[in-house]
C-alpha cells in the first residue's frame, strides 16, 4: 500500500553521462515515433520531454526503458499491482518551484496542466498520472549536448485520473492564466490541477507500492483549491461586487489562504483610476472614496523610456 507524503519534488539530474545517454535515446525515439496527428497533441519538444521523463522513470524502477511497439496508448507504465500509470511532463527554462514570486511580492502556487480531451477520453484508460517537470537549457531540443548542465527532471507526485476530472478546473481556449510575472491565454482546452493536491513520493520506488485500493481512495479524496490564493481573493472580490458573496466570505478566504497583502487586480491600476476620476467628475465619487482607492492602489506615471 502507498503511504501518503506531502508533494515535494524529487530531483534527478540528467547532465551526466547516463543522463545524456537517456536524452539521446529519447531523441532517437521521438524521431521514429513523433505524433503529427490528433487534436491538441503536444509539440515536438513536449513529446520529447514526455518520452524522456518516461524513460527516466522506467530506468529508476528497473524496467526496460522503452515500451514494446504494441504497448497500449492509454498509459505508459503498468505497475506490478496492475495500476496503469501515465507520465506527464512539461518543460521550461526555470526549475520547478512549489511557489513562484510575482511582481506584487505574493507567491503564486505551482500548477500542472492536462489536455481536457485526454482526461475525458475513455480509450485513454490510465488509472493515475505522474506529474513531472523538465528544466531545460534555452536551446531545449533533445538531446542537447553532453556539456549542457541544465537538464533536470522534477518528479512532483501522482493523482488519479478521476480526481483530475472531478476537481481540476477546466479552461476553454482563450482563457487567461497567470504564470509567475506574466499572463498568457491558453491555445487549447486545458485542465489546471495544483501541485499541493498531488500525492507525494518519498522516493521513486514508492510508485511500486501503489495498489488499486490506493487509486480508489484517491478518487474520493477532497483536495484544496485548484486556484492560486491570489486568484481566490480576486474571485471573492468580484463576487462581492456582483452581490453574490459578502465580506464574511472574503474574511474566510483570507483566513484559509493566509493572505494579508493587498491583491493586485488583473487590469492596470491606471485603468481603475481612470474610471474613478470619471465618476468623480460626474459627482458620483466622494473624496473619501477616492482616498480609500489610493490606499489600495498606486497610480503609475510615465517617467521616460
Amino acid at each position: 500500500m502507498y503511504t501518503y507524503h506531502l508533494p515535494k519534488p524529487i530531483i534527478i539530474k540528467l547532465a551526466d553521462e547516463e543522463g545524456f545517454r537517456l536524452r539521446q535515446q529519447a531523441a532517437e525515439y521521438l524521431a521514429a515515433n513523433q505524433n503529427k496527428t490528433g487534436a491538441e497533441r503536444g509539440s515536438k519538444d513536449e513529446q520529447g520531454f514526455g518520452a524522456l521523463a518516461e524513460m527516466v522513470i522506467r530506468n529508476q524502477l528497473g524496467m526496460s526503458e522503452i515500451n514494446p511497439g504494441d504497448h497500449p496508448l492509454g498509459y505508459d507504465i503498468l505497475l506490478p499491482s496492475g495500476v496503469k500509470l501515465d507520465v506527464k511532463c512539461r518543460g521550461g527554462a526555470l526549475p520547478f518551484q512549489e511557489e513562484y514570486e510575482s511582481s506584487d511580492g505574493i507567491a503564486r502556487e505551482a500548477k500542472h496542466n492536462f489536455f481536457a480531451r485526454q482526461i475525458h477520453a475513455e480509450n485513454l484508460d490510465t488509472d493515475i498520472y505522474l506529474m513531472t517537470h523538465l528544466e531545460t537549457p534555452s536551446s531545449r531540443e533533445l538531446p542537447g549536448t553532453s556539456r549542457q548542465r541544465k537538464w533536470t527532471l522534477y518528479i512532483c507526485g501522482w493523482v488519479s485520473k478521476e480526481r483530475v476530472a472531478r476537481e481540476g478546473v477546466y479552461l476553454s481556449r482563450g482563457s487567461l492564466t497567470e504564470q509567475g510575472r506574466t499572463w498568457f491565454t491558453y491555445r487549447g482546452q486545458e485542465i489546471e490541477f495544483y501541485n499541493r493536491n498531488l500525492n507525494g513520493l518519498a522516493g521513486i520506488r514508492d510508485l511500486l507500492s501503489i495498489e488499486q485500493a490506493d487509486v480508489e481512495q484517491d478518487k474520493s479524496r477532497k483536495g484544496d483549491l485548484n486556484l492560486t490564493s491570489v486568484d481566490a481573493m480576486r474571485i471573492a472580490y468580484d463576487l462581492i461586487g456582483r452581490g453574490v458573496l459578502s465580506e464574511k466570505h472574503l474574511d474566510f478566504v483570507k483566513q484559509q489562504t493566509g493572505l494579508e497583502k493587498t491583491v493586485k487586480p488583473i487590469l492596470h491600476p491606471n485603468q481603475y483610476f481612470h474610471l474613478l476620476k470619471w465618476l468623480e467628475e460626474k459627482g458620483e465619487l466622494s473624496e473619501s472614496e477616492m482616498n480609500r482607492a489610493r490606499a489600495l492602489f498606486t497610480e503609475e506615471l510615465f517617467d521616460g523610456i
